[in-house]
């Protein structure tokens, strides 16, 4: 899974490579360059940014997010060798690896499926069936346009496991047939649950967020508990520090003072002087009851 982890460094690579700012990429997509910060750290990006990012950057959107495994083209003379246990990662107790041939209609799923998806599936009918139609109807979707076009396809997908939903991240490829045709997908998927859950809150944070912001006329950041910076409206103010001096500047005050932010989160409200400014500090729960922080400064 190291490719995930360095999708930042891909980003990065692909902004020094154009010459681009990050403010610039920011603008371009219409995104905060809080925003665009973060994903050259490799935090979460959705998949409408991933699209417009991918886009923009003239790169695979698959590639720019997970690594090697997508630039590796399906249609390569070595692509029709290949099978399950050549084209994926190797087998864990987190990725299951899956193949299904087009002409015969088989699948075969890697053992520890049942493990992920809750139960063994040795047929399509029976991985249909865990997912609604809007879920179904986007993967079809996905692997048509492979078995059209060549190339990758990456969705996650909700499934009902026993009454739970889970979201599974599933990513294909095609591989030819004899007759020069894509005859067989092959594929990893994982359960991400836990991300896709994290992306979905603060998604929904970052809607209510906006909407303190924009009614509020001096500095507030909001934070998580570790002070990485979720939110702020810093560029809209009159205050001589950039987005890199603000996060430092939150890193240094978490890590410094944690009895003051303990005693924050305890009772909801502290101030405090750091570094020349006043800072008062609130502790908040979400609508997850999920904790974070805001700040604001003087």
């Amino acid at each position: 899974m190291t490719g995930i982890h360095a999708f930042g460094s891909r980003l990065l690579s692909q902004l020094g490579q154009k010459k681009m700012s990050q403010l610039k990429l920011a603008h371009a997509l219409g995104v905060s360059r809080t925003a665009v910060n973060k994903w050259t750290k490799g935090g979460m990006i959705d998949d409408g940014n991933l699209d417009r990012l991918a886009s923009f950057l003239d790169v695979d959107k698959i590639w720019l997010k997970y690594g090697e495994y997508a630039s590796q083209p399906a249609e390569s003379s070595q692509s029709a060798a290949r099978n399950i246990n050549e084209v994926h990662l190797q087998e864990s107790a987190e990725i299951v690896t899956w193949e299904w041939d087009l002409l015969t209609e088989k699948v075969h799923y890697s053992d520890n499926v049942e493990a992920v998806y809750g139960i063994r599936i040795s047929s399509n009918d029976e991985f249909w069936s865990l997912m609604g139609d809007a879920a179904k109807e986007k993967l079809v979707s996905g692997y048509s346009k492979i078995i059209r076009e060549g190339g990758a396809h990456e969705m996650d997908f909700k499934i009902d496991r026993d009454g739970e939903f889970r979201w599974i991240t599933s990513r294909a490829t095609g591989v030819k047939g004899p007759n020069g045709k894509v005859t067989k997908l092959v594929g990893i998927s994982w359960d991400n649950t836990e991300r896709k859950s994290t992306e979905l809150r603060l998604r929904k944070m970052q809607q209510y967020f906006d909407v303190l912001l924009a009614h509020i006329k001096h500095v507030v950041v909001f934070t998580d508990r570790a002070g990485e910076i979720l939110a702020s409206n810093h560029e809209t103010q009159t205050v001589k520090m950039d987005y890199l001096e603000l996060q430092r500047l939150f890193y240094q005050l978490v890590i410094n003072n944690s009895e003051w932010l303990d005693q924050v989160c305890e009772t909801g409200s502290g101030q405090i002087t750091f570094q020349g400014r006043n800072i008062t500090g609130y502790h908040h729960l979400d609508h997850e009851q999920q904790p974070f922080l805001m700040f604001e400064l003087a």
